[in-house]
């Protein structure tokens, strides 16, 4: 395990003040094969795997009653090239309630067949190295797989993981790690949407293969993840995907409609990021981001200048709303990039 490292929150907010410029400049190659129907891809850091831009979120899917709609949504997005899915079990000893519903359910009856077709992602909700690896277990066999694609820590930001314990050698990133030397996953990765400068101190004590943040135009001025730990991840070559691109943690702070392309193509445009994971309900919505995903261009300094004011706003209102999702979030968080 590596020497701690510790970071101010004034510290941060410089890095974040110096780094703003660097927004819109992704230099992964982005490739796009129209003829065979893929959606653009990009490498996912250094796991070397290549995965298209927009993923799947499944609690959407996990909580339709209707197994048969839900198996159709799940293929319907296969088919149009959405072959990343990231879902977590239904609840957990620390999360009674997850939020994923049957989402493990439903991929199941769909990866019996198109396994070789999806690259699959679960959380690990557990704070306890030995519970984590029984958790991952379970997963697989709700799964009903051997090996997953990338199993996270999940949703690290929050209180309940001590930040020893969580990066000690026998603490559940350490026991995904033997996971991964096991064969039961073949990368790690961490996941979180508050206290962005915690993952700064746990990227520098544990070498993971992907991280998974909430980033979007409106959240940039608020925890500002692609500012403040971004481009450490991206100098140890760590995979970096967006999640939460059009808002979420509670109802009220949703991306308003006419802002949700922008934000999209804010997330995708942050430099070294490769994938956006979003939740998506129905057809409409899954055709909808795919058409965005393949007419993808970054914002221009100039478009994202235009819609500074309305984002600050949305940001004052919202407030420190994915801490709402931790029982002891922060209650407030000063603004960035305004």
């Amino acid at each position: 395990m590596k020497k701690p490292l510790t970071w101010s929150r004034r510290e941060f907010l410089r890095a974040g003040a110096s780094s703003a410029a660097l927004f819109l400049g992704n230099s992964l190659p982005l490739r796009a094969d129209t003829g065979s129907g893929k959606l653009p891809q990009r490498v996912l850091g250094k796991t070397g795997v290549q995965v298209p831009i927009l993923g799947m979120g499944t609690v959407a899917v996990g909580n339709l009653s209707n197994e048969k709609e839900a198996l159709r949504l799940l293929n319907k997005a296969i088919d149009l090239g959405v072959t990343y899915i990231d879902t977590a079990p239904p609840r957990t000893r620390i999360a009674l309630l997850t939020g994923y519903a049957k989402a493990q359910h439903y991929l199941k009856i769909v990866l019996r067949e198109r396994r070789k077709e999806v690259f699959i992602v679960t959380k690990c909700l557990e704070t306890d190295g030995t519970k984590t690896i029984d958790l991952l277990k379970k997963n697989l066999e709700e799964l009903g797989i051997e090996q997953v694609d990338l199993a996270y820590t999940h949703s690290i930001g929050h209180a309940i993981y001590d930040l020893e314990s969580l990066v000690g050698d026998n603490g559940p990133m350490a026991m995904l790690e033997k996971a991964k030397k096991d064969g039961l996953t073949r990368f790690v990765g961490i996941t979180g949407h508050n206290r962005p400068e915690k993952f700064a101190q746990v990227i520098a004590r544990r070498d993971i293969d992907v991280m998974m943040n909430a980033v979007n135009v409106v959240d940039r001025h608020t925890y500002a993840f692609e500012d403040l730990v971004w481009p450490l991840a991206r100098k140890k070559n760590i995979g970096l995907a967006a999640m939460k691109v059009f808002g979420g943690g509670v109802v009220s702070c949703k991306m308003p409609a006419e802002l949700r392309q922008a934000s999209f193509r804010f997330a995708q445009g942050v430099p070294g990021v490769t994938l956006t994971v979003i939740d998506m309900r129905t057809e409409k919505e899954i055709e909808q981001n795919v058409e965005w995903a393949k007419t993808y261009k970054p914002l221009t300094i100039d478009e994202l200048s235009a819609l500074r004011t309305q984002t600050v706003a949305l940001a004052k209102k919202w407030g420190a709303h994915l801490d709402q999702l931790d029982s002891k979030g922060e209650k407030s968080r000063p603004l960035v990039n305004t």
